[in-house]
């Protein structure tokens, strides 16, 4: 069960990490469904991008110990 876990940290976690201001975008752009602004418009934060990256290699750093102690 916790190999499972691991691996989704992974899965998810490395790409945040990579490519934080496309993940970011993304979320920007579910976020302006209703608004009157345009999807190509949005563009997300650099506080938000910023967080994305920290929180992608917080995933990756705890996928790892659990796979190494699971």
């Amino acid at each position: 069960m916790y190999l499972g876990l691991a691996l989704l940290l992974l899965a998810v976690g490395i790409p945040h990490a990579i490519w934080p201001y496309e993940f970011a975008r993304f979320e920007e752009r579910i976020d302006s469904i209703g608004s009157k602004r345009s999807w190509s418009e949005v563009e997300p934060a650099e506080w938000k991008v910023d967080l994305t990256r920290v929180v992608g290699i917080g995933m990756v750093f705890l996928g790892l110990i659990e796979l190494l102690t699971g």
